[in-house]
């Protein structure tokens, strides 16, 4: 039995793919009996006015006697479009077990948890409820996962990387060399039928060369080329300002790693970026803030102007949903969805990105791994999904 509180009257109540269903009463209330406990349920509250939620109950969840979901239904908001957050925000908990790490594989939410040199891969789909595990085997340690050029789950552990088939949940037994992957695999970007696209940055540190090789031919091809070097000015007046000021004993002498440090980071330019959407190329071109769309011959089938790199407050990131095909970037504390049509920007949803551990996009749902130490010490970890 399902029973519980949604503060509101007149909601139904549905099991998805069945006639049954009930009415909350005039106090919210609700109950409903299941009588299929062998398979995963999922109940969909809608109401006129409210915004629609899925919950989904597994099969060990239905065995209880009786469970409890209550929450307040959260009013429809028909005229801020751009703002649409669940009532209850799905997530999923590692209550002892850490969560290191998640990524979402077309659909299938994979995280990585560990606890007392036990580490297991938990498969939830989009609701954040799991439907399988795959136990890793004693020796490996895992670091993080990553995922290739082509969408495939690779594990990478401390000095291997192990390819993750989620189709059949079992891993190899044989592993790529962790230094051998990351050179192999580190600038690659995505996989066509006919090319593999890459990028890769150039000797001086301040530029990066896009270009694609002809899997057949294995002809190279350059595309693109992000330019930075305007910043060597502003490097040399650094390296000038340190060398007349040597008794600042915050900022080490000039050269070596120092350089290095500088070159790289302090002033590090909004890097451009390319992605491919359906059979269409869009290459963010941050230095001139323009967007370009081409066709996979490389016509150019649409250019805008885009104003967001100009903005104090904008981080050079870009959020793909491959999904849908849409690209999202963070001005302030504002998640923006990016229209690549006209190059505006459509305020989404007020996040700050930066203080969670990871950020992946699937579906129009953003997940989002939090890690909070609690008045014991111990670390909470749980995966979340904001919807918008």
């Amino acid at each position: 039995m399902v029973y519980g509180n949604l503060g509101v009257e007149n909601v139904n109540i549905s099991v998805i793919g069945t006639q049954q269903g009930t009415v909350t009463d005039a106090q919210g209330d609700y109950t409903i009996t299941l009588t299929e406990k062998g398979r995963r349920i999922n109940l969909n509250y809608s109401c006129i006015g409210f915004q629609d939620t899925i919950v989904g109950l597994t099969p060990a969840r239905l065995q209880r006697d009786s469970i409890n979901i209550s929450f307040k239904m959260r009013k429809q908001d028909y005229t801020l479009k751009e703002v649409s957050i669940l009532a209850e925000r799905p997530h999923f908990e590692g209550d002892r077990h850490i969560i290191i790490d998640f990524e979402v594989y077309d659909g299938i939410v994979c995280m990585l948890q560990g606890s007392a040199n036990k580490y297991r891969l938990l498969l939830a789909d989009e609701n954040l409820m799991v439907f399988d595990t795959i136990l890793i085997p004693k020796g490996i340690r895992p670091v993080q996962l990553l995922k290739d050029c082509m969408g495939n789950c690779q594990l990478e552990a401390s000095d291997s990387v192990y390819q993750i088939n989620l189709k059949e949940k079992t891993m190899p037994f044989l592993a790529t060399e962790r230094n051998r992957y990351y050179a192999v695999m580190e600038n690659c970007l995505f996989l066509t039928d006919q090319h593999l696209y890459l990028k890769a940055e150039a000797l001086d540190g301040f530029s990066t060369i896009f270009y694609r090789i002809d899997v057949e031919t294995k002809q190279k091809q350059p595309l693109f080329i992000s330019d930075g070097s305007e910043n060597i000015t502003d490097i040399k007046d650094e390296w000038d300002f340190q060398a007349r000021n040597p008794v600042d004993l915050a900022h080490p002498v000039p050269g070596g790693a120092w350089d290095r440090f500088i070159q790289m980071f302090w002033f590090n330019h909004n890097s451009s970026h390319l992605a491919l959407a359906s059979n269409t190329l869009v290459y963010f071109d941050h230095d001139n803030n323009k967007i370009h769309q081409y066709d996979l011959d490389m016509n150019e089938t649409n250019s805008c102007t885009t104003e967001y790199p100009l903005k104090s407050d904008w981080k050079p990131r870009i959020f793909q949903d491959k999904a849908n095909n849409k690209f999202y970037t963070v001005i302030g504390y504002w998640f923006n969805e990016i229209d690549i049509q006209t190059g505006k920007t459509i305020p989404k949803i007020k996040i700050d990105v930066d203080i969670y551990s990871k950020v992946s996009l699937w579906h129009s749902h953003l997940y989002i791994l939090k890690r909070q130490q609690t008045s014991t010490g111990k670390i909470r970890s749980y995966v979340e999904r904001v919807d918008f």
